[in-house]
């Protein structure tokens, strides 16, 4: 893998005919499903089952090879993930047929299309709840579900995605994420099959291990902490190569030339935006420099179409002691 690396959070519903889609439910099934045996999913699936997160295609088989569709795509993410139907704003109108074109307001999976909605998830008006959803669709709809959760810090090597040349770029964005979160392994040769059909287990394993991801790693905003000493930092970004970004961070009102910079970790929020996080490092023991205010910059790479701004790690409140002549 050629990498560039850088530093970087009701009541059950059954369907009459076709598969069943994953769906919220108050019961906890007690036994596995009779046509996981020996499948490497099996734990996993089984478990999102006892939760209530998901469903099998009848009471005891999940259909673990079976196309996914939009339908059941979008409710694996809004229960896996706990999406919260947003209050309306007077403005914006709480049935599902308002957004989409083919979404009935009485169909079962109406309430998760409109949560998706609420919650930013980039789905088209015209989106066909029956049509197969291809892995890169699943991938980018749960990354933009995780983002909407939090901020969270990804220590990222950029992955060349031997088949993803075609991707649009916030589709590249989405996925080169969720590969450096480890919640999607690329196959040989660096391959994601993008354009091909999710199967119900891929999307099964990746929503279980997404949700672990949520709960252990995402932050919601917080803005009650203290402002740190304020380094006056500047991102600049220019483009680097197919799909990504070089940021270079600059720190412009350091004590003097001994002092350094270093980029901790980069946070992929809402809106596109990048949060890098950085330390000021301290001059060498013993060594003396001019007591001068200097620069220091340090570089890392982000996905193309992000912006990027930065936030001091560090916790001083006034500038760093001077040791200087």
């Amino acid at each position: 893998m050629k990498k560039k690396s850088f530093q970087t959070s009701a009541k059950k519903i059954t369907l009459a005919c076709g598969i069943l889609a994953a769906s919220m439910s108050f019961g906890v099934s007690a036994f596995a499903f009779t046509d996981l045996k020996g499948n490497p999913a099996e734990s996993k699936i089984n478990e999102l089952h006892q939760k209530g997160v998901i469903n099998g295609v009848t009471s005891d088989r999940f259909a673990p090879k079976s196309k996914l569709t939009f339908a059941q795509g979008i409710q694996f993410i809004v229960s896996g993930l706990q999406l919260s139907p947003q209050a309306s704003d007077g403005g914006s109108s709480n049935a599902a047929s308002s957004y989409f074109d083919k979404v009935k307001d009485k169909a079962w999976y109406a309430p998760a299309f409109l949560t998706a909605k609420q919650n930013g998830l980039s789905l088209d008006k015209t989106v066909d709840p029956n049509a197969v959803m291809t892995r890169i669709q699943f991938a980018h709809l749960l990354t933009q579900a995780l983002q909407s959760k939090g901020n969270f810090p990804v220590t990222m090597m950029y992955a060349n995605i031997s088949d993803g040349s075609k991707l649009a770029t916030a589709e590249m964005n989405s996925l080169q994420i969720l590969v450096n979160t480890h919640l999607v392994t690329l196959e040989k040769n660096n391959t994601f099959r993008p354009n091909d059909a999710v199967t119900r287990a891929e999307a099964a394993v990746w929503i279980y291990d997404a949700v672990k991801f949520a709960a252990t790693v995402i932050q919601p905003d917080d803005s009650s902490t203290a402002p740190s000493y304020a380094y006056e930092a500047a991102v600049t970004l220019e483009k680097a190569g197919d799909g990504v970004n070089k940021a270079t961070l600059t720190v412009s009102n350091l004590p003097n030339p001994g002092y350094g910079l270093s980029i901790e970790r980069i946070e992929f929020g809402k809106n596109k935006t990048a949060v890098i996080y950085f330390t000021v490092t301290k001059p060498a023991p013993g060594q003396m420099y001019p007591q001068v205010i200097s620069q220091a910059t340090a570089v890392t790479y982000l996905p193309e179409g992000y912006t990027a701004v930065s936030k001091s790690l560090s916790t001083t409140t006034s500038p760093p002691a001077s040791s200087g002549i």
